[in-house]
């Protein structure tokens, strides 16, 4: 069963997090709150997600590590945080539990090429959202439409997702225009897309999706 979901399989978002646990206070002075009184490091426990908002009133979400989720539940001292931190921690163990998986394996050598592309990205002056754009533009090529999460993908397609991305990666230079990398990043999904039909004769979007290898939604192995 999934409480409260994880992005990208590191990640909280805290406005969810701040809904599941019931806070009375409004969100930004929760959020604000606990960032001041407990001195997490933006950055390093949470990023900021500029959201534009109507009449030209914009905010922001907060991306949250899966540490900082855990500390957040824990000072809350209530039933609420205790489940909210014990589901937290049930999910990295099992992540931990299926360190041998080769499916895992691949899922985890993705995960790492996308954290360098989106450092590349921060590294000379984009976003988070930038990263998510790009990122998303070649999934959507790869399965020409909708696709599917990571981590619902099968070995093969896991690999050939970091393989593109890793291609896209290697393209950063100074003055990079963050639409050139876009469509980068949709061109090299897309020669993998061809990869994949010529050899097994089945479109992306075809294969069945498998078993979360998070296996979260169940909370179990």
């Amino acid at each position: 069963m999934e409480l409260i979901k994880i992005y990208n399989g590191r990640l909280v978002n805290a406005r969810e997090l701040h809904t599941f646990l019931e806070v009375k206070s409004r969100f930004n002075d929760w959020i604000n709150n606990r960032i001041k009184k407990y001195s997490f490091e933006e950055g390093k426990a949470f990023t900021k997600i500029l959201v534009k908002g109507t009449g030209g009133r914009n905010g922001y979400d907060f991306m949250l590590t899966l540490n900082m989720a855990k500390q957040l539940c824990m000072v809350e001292n209530n039933e609420k945080g205790n489940e909210a931190r014990q589901y937290f921690i049930k999910c990295e163990e099992t992540l931990k539990e299926l360190a041998n998986n080769k499916r895992l394996e691949a899922f985890l050598k993705l995960e790492a090429t996308k954290e360098k592309l989106l450092k590349n990205i921060e590294n000379y002056g984009g976003t988070q959202s930038d990263y998510f754009q790009i990122d998303y533009a070649g999934r959507k090529v790869l399965f020409n439409g909708e696709p599917l999460e990571d981590e619902e993908l099968p070995t093969l397609l896991l690999k050939g997702r970091d393989f593109a991305t890793e291609v896209t990666n290697v393209n950063f230079k100074e003055g990079i225009d963050f639409e050139f990398l876009e469509n980068i990043n949709k061109r090299s999904h897309s020669e993998i897309r061809k990869i994949v039909i010529e050899n097994t004769s089945q479109e992306p979007e075809k294969f069945k999706p498998e078993e979360s290898i998070k296996k979260l939604k169940k909370g179990e192995e």
